[in-house]
């Protein structure tokens, strides 16, 4: 019939247009993919900061005491003063000073094993030349990290009158206390500029530095920061912080994301 016709030329005709814009499906997009990379950093963040910490553990010094290190102390002809240790000994610490009435250094030394050379193999460095520059040795003590006095273990005493003990380092202590007043402050500053969201935000992030340290110090030290190996120590609280601060930052952002979707 006509009419049908009709409707068939004007189907023919007829143009219907298609909508082009694919601006919401590329925000869609690029909003899964953001949020699929901070899941990725922060998981990735994470490991590291747990990684760091396994390590640390496994490379702790177990201090040995003088009759575990069996350490022995020689002069050979070149005037040079050796320390040789036992097998059980993976590593040592010394330090020296020059004496105020003897001509020469006194040196100060402790040695250490560790988990990480009981199951991946021993440390070859059995012996250390103590005074490498040619220097006169006056006296050499073995300290150890049971609050005995130092043992005289070479040369002349240079305390006969009583006992010299070598005490743990405690800048540890300061810092963990610089950063606990830090973020205090910084909790502050968030409280009083709660209301302005920009302010708010930054300081949010700067918190978060030293809360990390924090967290890193009680994962490393616990609440004993007294150390022997103070830049041991603060080197690994150091590895641990970066990790965990981008790990909360990561968090944070996911976080305020998904508050944003929920409103």
């Amino acid at each position: 019939c006509d009419a049908c016709k009709k409707v068939l030329d004007y189907m023919k005709t007829e143009t219907v247009l298609m909508d082009t814009n694919v601006t919401p499906l590329l925000k869609i997009k690029t909003k899964l993919r953001r949020k699929k990379v901070i899941t990725v950093l922060f998981s990735v963040m994470l490991s590291l900061a747990v990684a760091v910490l396994f390590v640390a553990y496994l490379t702790a010094p177990e201090y040995t005491s003088y009759r575990d290190s069996k350490i022995s102390i020689t002069e050979v002809d070149n005037g040079m003063v050796v320390a040789v240790f036992s097998d059980q000994v993976s590593g040592y610490d010394i330090s020296k000073y020059q004496s105020d009435e003897y001509d020469g250094y006194v040196v100060h030394m402790t040695t250490w094993d560790s988990v990480w050379n009981r199951i991946f193999g021993r440390s070859r460095v059995n012996s250390v030349v103590l005074n490498p520059d040619g220097e006169a040795v006056t006296a050499v003590y073995y300290y150890q990290t049971d609050s005995q006095v130092d043992r005289l273990i070479y040369g002349f005493d240079i305390n006969p009158s009583g006992g010299i003990l070598t005490l743990p380092r405690l800048v540890l202590s300061y810092y963990f206390l610089l950063a606990l007043g830090f973020a205090g402050f910084c909790a502050l500053l968030v409280f009083i500029f709660r209301k302005n969201e920009i302010a708010r935000n930054l300081l949010t992030k700067v918190l978060l530095v030293p809360i990390s340290y924090l967290l890193a110090h009680l994962l490393i030290k616990g609440f004993d920061s007294t150390s022997y190996l103070a830049l041991r120590d603060f080197l690994a609280i150091l590895l641990i912080t970066i990790p965990l601060y981008i790990a909360f930052l990561a968090a944070m952002t996911y976080i305020k994301e998904y508050k944003k979707k929920k409103a």
